[in-house]
């Protein structure tokens, strides 16, 4: 039996030697540490004793904070850590998240940028683990933005009624976390009018024009030629 400090990412064995277990990972037929503590590894089992509370590693359903690092039109990815961590009610490792557009909010979505941007802090929840990372989602009633910082003059916004304000008057409608005791609002589909000025949804905003009859009683749309 080893006993030796290790760090996180620190290599222990080849994937053929030992299999991975407690507090520890394998990748691409390499075995390493997940965490800080002591190299308890025998022949053929890898493990590593954390010093004091064990760290809770992340699972499908937790509730995390997340700190978004960067932002592409389909997707966000932050640094996240567990809210019982946040709230002082445990310890956890931190990860990194992916926020899928698609994960935002229920209605449709046109980029993310709409609705999050870098610096924003999510209260999340963790969707989907796999081999390539950790999804995260914020389209549960008591998910979204709690904290959200101007994108011009970059100071923390203020939320007032909802709504993100600055103090230099920037304004930012984002999906924020229902209150406690508070009523979800009833849930809608993607129609007519969901914007002012035109239609939202998967062709984005702006206005559409109907082939609807006009006010004058003529029909806007051409007219059919007839068949012989």
């Amino acid at each position: 039996m080893t006993e030796k400090l290790v760090l996180p990412g620190d290599h222990l064995s080849s994937a053929e030697e030992a299999e991975p277990g407690e507090n520890a990972y394998s990748e691409k037929d390499e075995v390493y540490s997940a965490v800080v503590g002591e190299n308890l590894s025998s022949p053929g089992n890898i493990m590593i004793k954390t010093r004091g509370r064990k760290l809770k590693q992340p699972a499908v359903g937790d509730i995390v904070y997340c700190m978004v690092l960067k932002v592409t039109p389909n997707k966000a990815i932050g640094t996240c850590v567990s809210a019982d961590e946040v709230e002082g009610n445990g310890r956890g490792v931190s990860f990194d998240g992916v926020l899928p557009v698609t994960a935002i909010k229920p209605e449709y979505v046109r980029e993310v940028k709409d609705e999050v941007r870098i610096g924003d802090i999510l209260k999340a929840k963790v969707q989907k683990i796999m081999k390539s990372g950790v999804d995260i989602s914020i389209v549960d009633h008591d998910c979204g933005v709690v904290c959200a910082f101007c994108p011009r003059c970059r100071q923390k916004m203020d939320l007032k009624d909802k709504v993100f304000i600055c103090k230099c008057g920037w304004k930012d409608y984002k999906k924020i976390p229902l209150a406690e005791g508070e009523t979800p609002p009833p849930s809608r589909r993607r129609e007519y009018g969901d914007r002012e000025g035109g239609y939202r949804g998967s062709y984005g905003g702006g206005e559409r024009r109907s082939f609807g009859r006009s006010p004058g009683g003529f029909s806007r749309r051409p007219p059919m030629r007839p068949r012989y």
